[in-house]
C-alpha cells in the first residue's frame, strides 16, 4: 500500500489557490483572533466565523484525508531507519561493478539522492505524528494542520513517489547480498558448489562430500552422498532419531544455498539445476476441514504435477502416508516412487517402511537404498548419525516406548 499511494497522485492538493488558502486564512484567523482577545478590536463574530469555516474545510473529504495519513504515519519508525541506511550506502566506496549500479540508483538524473529525499519525508510525517497530541483537534481547526501535512506529501510524491520502489529494492538488494556474504565470512571452511548448467554433458544429480547441516555446530555429522542418473532416487531407512528427516533437510537446505550464490556446508559440493519439491511437515487445516492426511495428499499432488513438467524436479518425501494404516501406506507410497521414477525425477524418501527397500532390486538400481542405525552400550541408545548403504537392520521403537514407563510383555 505504501509504495502503491507514492505513485498515486492527488492532484487538488497541489492546487496554487488551495495551498494561498489553507496558508491565509488561519494567518487571518489567528490575527482576528488576537484583535477580539487582546484589544477588542473586532466583534467576537469575525473570528468565530473565520473558525466555523475553517471547520467546515476540514470536513471536506476527512475520512480519505485521515486515512492516508493514518497509513503513512505508520511507516515513520522504517523511514528512518531507511534513511540511515542509504546515508551508508551513498556514502560508501564501492569496486563492484554490480554495487556501483545500484548505488548510482540512489541518485536522480537532477542529482538528488534518495537519501535526502527519504529525510524530507521522515520529516514530513514527523509533522503527522502530531494527530497523536490530546490538544490536535484544536491545533488542527486553528492551523489546518492536515492539509499542511498532506500538501507536503503530494509535493513529495510528485518529485520523488516514482523512485521510492526502486530506492527500497536497492535496499532490499544490498540487504540480500550482505546476508550472503556473512556466510562465508562467518563459515570460511564452507566451499562455494560447482552448478551444471542445463544441457551439460554432466548427468543431471547431486554430488557432496563431507555434506552438513548448516545450522549445526558442535553436533554436526558430516556425511558423503551421490544422487544421479540413472539412480535417482534414495531411499532411506533407520529408527527413529536416527538422523533421516536431519539428513533430507541437510540437503535441501544446501541446494537451496548453492541456488543462491552461497556457500554450501562441505568440502565439495556438485549440482545440476532443479526444482526442489518438498513434503516434510505438513499440518491440517481446520478452517478449510483440511486433515493432515489430505493436507500431505495435495502437496504430493503438487510433486507429481511438478514432475510431469519439463523442468527437472528433485523432492525430499519425508515418511509420506504415515497418517493412514499400513498396508495403504506401503501401496501407497510404491505407486509414487514408481511414478516419480519413471517421470525421471530426483530425490529422497524416508521412511519406516522396510519392505519399501525391495524397490532397488525391481527397478534394477534405479531406486538405491541408504540407511541410518543406532548403537546400544550400557543400556543405553546412542546415535552416530552416518548414512550407509543398504536397508536398516535394527529398531528401537519399543525401546523408546518403554523409556516413557510403558511395560511390554515378550510374546513367546
Amino acid at each position: 500500500p505504501f509504495i502503491h499511494w507514492a505513485k498515486e497522485r492527488e492532484e487538488a492538493y497541489l492546487k496554487p489557490v488551495l495551498k494561498l488558502a489553507v496558508t491565509v486564512l488561519p494567518a487571518i484567523t489567528c490575527i482576528m483572533g488576537a484583535l477580539y482577545v487582546f484589544w477588542s478590536a473586532v466583534p467576537w463574530q469575525v473570528p468565530g466565523l473565520l473558525v466555523a469555516v475553517q471547520i467546515v474545510l476540514l470536513q471536506l473529504y476527512n475520512k480519505e484525508r485521515s486515512k492516508v495519513l493514518s497509513m503513512v504515519y505508520k511507516h515513520e519508525a522504517s523511514l528512518k531507519t531507511y534513511a540511515d541506511m542509504l546515508k551508508q550506502l551513498e556514502k560508501k566506496k564501492f569496486r563492484s561493478a554490480e554495487l556501483q549500479r545500484l548505488q548510482h540508483i540512489l541518485r536522480d538524473q537532477k542529482g538528488q539522492s534518495a537519501y535526502e529525499q527519504i529525510q524530507k519525508l521522515s520529516k514530513i510525517v514527523e509533522r503527522i505524528s502530531n494527530r497523536e497530541n490530546a490538544m490536535f483537534i484544536f491545533i488542527n481547526i486553528l492551523l489546518l494542520w492536515d492539509y499542511h501535512c498532506m500538501i507536503a506529501l503530494e509535493e513529495w510524491k510528485s518529485k520523488s513517489g516514482g523512485l521510492l520502489k526502486s530506492w527500497l529494492e536497492v535496499i532490499a538488494r544490498f540487504e540480500e547480498l550482505s546476508s550472503l556474504a556473512t556466510i562465508p565470512f562467518e563459515n570460511p571452511d564452507w566451499v562455494f558448489p560447482e552448478i551444471v548448467e542445463k544441457g551439460a554433458e554432466q548427468q543431471r544429480g547431486l554430488m557432496a562430500r563431507q555434506m552438513g547441516h548448516p545450522l549445526l555446530t558442535r553436533k554436526r555429522v558430516t556425511n558423503d552422498f551421490t544422487l544421479k542418473e540413472p539412480s535417482g532416487i534414495a531411499l532411506i531407512t533407520g529408527s527413529n532419531m536416527s538422523g533421516k528427516s536431519t539428513f533430507l533437510r541437510t540437503v535441501g537446505t544446501n541446494l537451496l544455498l548453492a541456488y543462491t550464490g552461497a556457500p554450501v556446508c562441505a568440502q565439495e559440493f556438485r549440482c545440476s539445476i532443479v526444482e526442489i519439491w518438498t513434503c516434510m511437515r505438513v499440518s491440517d487445516n481446520l478452517e478449510q476441514s483440511i486433515s493432515s492426511f489430505y493436507a500431505e495428499i495435495l502437496r504430493i499432488k503438487q510433486i507429481v504435477e511438478a514432475a510431469k513438467g519439463n523442468e527437472p524436479v528433485f523432492f525430499l518425501l519425508d515418511e509420506i502416508f504415515k497418517g493412514t494404516n499400513s498396508h495403504d501406506r506401503h501401496q501407497g507410497a510404491i505407486a509414487l516412487i514408481q511414478q516419480l521414477q519413471k517421470r525421471g525425477a530426483l530425490g529422497l524418501v524416508s521412511t519406516h517402511d522396510l519392505e519399501l527397500g525391495e524397490l532397488e532390486r525391481e527397478s534394477k538400481g534405479r531406486i538405491k537404498n541408504y540407511h541410518f542405525r543406532e548403537y546400544y552400550q550400557n543400556k543405553e541408545i546412542y546415535f552416530d548419525y552416518k548414512l550407509r548403504g543398504g536397508i536398516s537392520t535394527t529398531r528401537n521403537a519399543l525401546y523408546l516406548i518403554g523409556l516413557a514407563g510403558i511395560e511390554i510383555e515378550d510374546n513367546k
